[in-house]
């Protein structure tokens, strides 16, 4: 089966908003995280997804799991181009992205791999990001440790819960320590 290619930036954008509903929805689809190797950040999300999904206009999580044997993601980089600049190692831009993925992965128990590649629109600099949204906790790569991005997305979401619920989880917390 093959796919059509993303054709505009929007089809690029819908790409990625249907690839993180995808992991929320999917444990299997989640499975296949630790295989993506080039990661692409859009602003206007404040969202990330791998080039081998975010290139097929149309694709889902089933749709991927179905045929990512027969995806090449090599012939994603030249479609992505036209919109992307991948992002230099260690550069602020690449480490404030790699922490946007390490931070969805985390939800999940995920990490990035160490050899993932990181791009952003072409003309996009965090300086200019962060002038436009609130800022953003930038670490050096080497100080960024996996567990504590985990501990972190775990925060994240326990605060999401409501009074009732956060009092509940921590009295299993509590039971399962002692």
């Amino acid at each position: 089966m093959e796919k059509e290619t993303v054709k505009t930036y929007d089809d690029v954008l819908e790409s990625i908003a249907v690839f993180n509903k995808s992991l929320e929805k999917s444990k299997r689809f989640r499975d296949q995280v630790r295989f993506f190797q080039s990661w692409y950040y859009v602003p206007e999300l404040d969202a990330v997804g791998p080039s081998k999904f975010v290139r097929y206009k149309g694709m889902t999580g089933f749709d991927y799991i179905r045929t990512y044997s027969a995806l090449d993601g090599r012939v994603a980089e030249p479609v992505l181009a036209k919109w992307f600049v991948r992002l230099e190692d260690n550069s602020p831009e690449a480490v404030w992205v790699r922490q946007r993925v390490d931070q969805l992965l985390g939800h999940y128990g995920k990490t990035v791999g160490n050899m993932a590649k990181f791009s952003a629109p072409r003309g996009w600099s965090i300086e200019k990001h962060v002038e436009t949204t609130p800022p953003a906790n930038v670490q050096d790569l080497n100080q960024v440790d996996a567990a504590d991005l985990v501990q972190d997305g775990i925060w994240h979401e326990f605060l999401t819960l409501s009074p009732e619920d956060q009092r509940d989880l921590a009295d299993r917390i509590n039971k399962y320590i002692r």
